[in-house]
């Protein structure tokens, strides 16, 4: 991974957001509950970001621990 991220904000800007994703499939997701979507429309989401929604920010936060833990040569 290539990637420096020197904040939680950096990181975010990363990943895909999943409500604009959503948007663009023309699925109401809204910030809270969305206890109305099918399994099928949030099946959609994910799928169209790649499974990137908390996977992909928990390997990009591990990558970053472990290099600036290698940086400041911490073992």
């Amino acid at each position: 991974m290539n990637e420096n991220y020197h904040s939680a904000d950096d990181l975010d800007a990363s990943i895909p957001d999943k409500h604009e994703v959503a948007k663009d499939l023309g699925i109401p997701l809204v910030n809270g509950y969305n206890g109305n979507l099918t399994t099928k429309d949030v099946g959609r989401i994910g799928g169209r970001m790649g499974g990137k929604i908390g996977g992909e920010k928990v390997r990009k936060m591990i990558q970053a621990a472990e290099d600036k833990m290698a940086s400041e040569d911490i073992h």
